[in-house]
């Protein structure tokens, strides 16, 4: 109908397929228990204003042949004049590069292992957190209210008391990595000093770079593995790629749109082509 438009590309969109993507959305709000209904006039006398309103994101991930639809309902608050600004780390590109490249790299008593057949060899794991603001959960003497979208049947009547964060509120990022930070070191990790995103366990051998949702290890396959069962327990997650030097293991991924590739003597790191393809053009 040309209602649902990509919000990145400006792409006309089929409508079922949105339609079918919002769904997945709420069907997932429901799941994790993101909000409690509430009537309108509880929000009013705990807040002093009005609901936070909410907006559908609509982008397909994929092309016209292969496509990917997501739909991501997002809270749209602003900060006021007056409150104190909320940040979150996002760690330099440098540090992800680093831990690809300590994949390849001998450092003290760092040295990866190449050897194919070896249980200990080393690896490069990416893992991918789904929504993962909705595992950090809202402090509730600071309670966020929102508007309900137009597919609830309570839309109108009702209102959205967040019990876990959402994407477009202040404390979201905040509060995912103070969930993911607590859960890290939980499994033995120390956090970075200079860089609050990166981690190391030195009994297990392992480095990580955390980049939003995004989560880069380096270390033996075997403890990966028991790293990734970790995971599993906490989150739910894709795995976007194991790569490493053994007959199975992956040999291509990416991350934060950049490929990855484990060569058999070397690694190769690939700036995003989709950019790479934009200054072309342009040019």
């Amino acid at each position: 109908s040309g209602c649902y438009k990509d919000d990145i590309t400006g792409q006309i969109l089929v409508d079922s397929l949105i339609e079918q993507a919002r769904k997945v959305e709420m069907d997932y709000f429901e799941q994790k228990q993101v909000w409690e209904l509430r009537d309108k006039v509880e929000c009013f006398q705990r807040t002093g204003r009005p609901p936070v309103t909410v907006r559908w994101v609509d982008a397909n991930k994929g092309d016209d042949i292969h496509t990917n639809y997501r739909s991501r309902l997002v809270a749209r608050q602003m900060k006021r004049k007056g409150t104190e600004s909320i940040f979150a780390g996002t760690p330099p590109l440098e540090a992800v590069r680093t831990v690809i490249s300590m994949a390849a790299t001998s450092c003290g008593k760092w040295t990866p292992n190449w050897d194919p057949k070896s249980k200990k060899r080393t690896q490069i794991l990416l893992i991918d957190i789904s929504r993962a603001y909705f595992n950090a959960k809202t402090d509730p003497n600071q309670p966020t209210y929102v508007e309900l979208p137009k597919e609830h049947p309570e839309h109108g009547k009702k209102v959205g008391l967040l019990k876990r964060h959402m994407y477009g509120t202040l404390g979201a990022a905040d509060g995912w990595q103070e969930e993911y930070s607590c859960s890290l070191i939980e499994f033995g990790f120390r956090q970075g000093l200079s860089s609050a995103c990166v981690f190391t366990n030195e009994e297990r051998e392992v480095i990580c770079a955390v980049h939003g949702d995004d989560f880069t290890f380096t270390g033996p396959a075997d403890q990966l593995y028991e790293i990734e069962k970790m995971m599993r327990n906490k989150y739910e997650l894709k795995v976007g790629g194991r790569l490493g030097p053994g007959l199975n293991d992956d040999k291509e991924a990416t991350i934060l749109n950049r490929v990855i590739r484990w060569q058999e003597k070397s690694l190769e790191y690939e700036a995003d082509p989709r950019q790479a393809e934009t200054l072309v053009y342009e040019l």
